[in-house]
């Protein structure tokens, strides 16, 4: 049996894709946003924020220092 009609057209459809990064050197600020979902815990460890579900599933990272991250980088490279 032929199948004749389409469901649709995905190409019209918007995806996101994750992780999302977010880049503020203003603020000397980053986000990456790795899952959609609502913060109910956040806690901070050596200059990065992590944020949680409900779950206890990370979905974002906060980057707080992000030049003093680079400076650091380049030093053990």
């Amino acid at each position: 049996m032929a199948r004749n009609h389409s469901n649709g057209k995905l190409s019209g459809k918007k995806l996101k894709k994750k992780p999302e990064i977010f880049l503020d050197k203003d603020s000397d600020f980053a986000s990456i946003r790795l899952a959609d979902g609502i913060e109910a815990k956040s806690y901070e460890r050596d200059g990065f924020v992590f944020l949680e579900d409900r779950k206890g599933k990370i979905i974002e990272i906060q980057i707080l220092n992000l030049s003093k991250l680079a400076d650091g980088l380049k030093r053990t490279a």
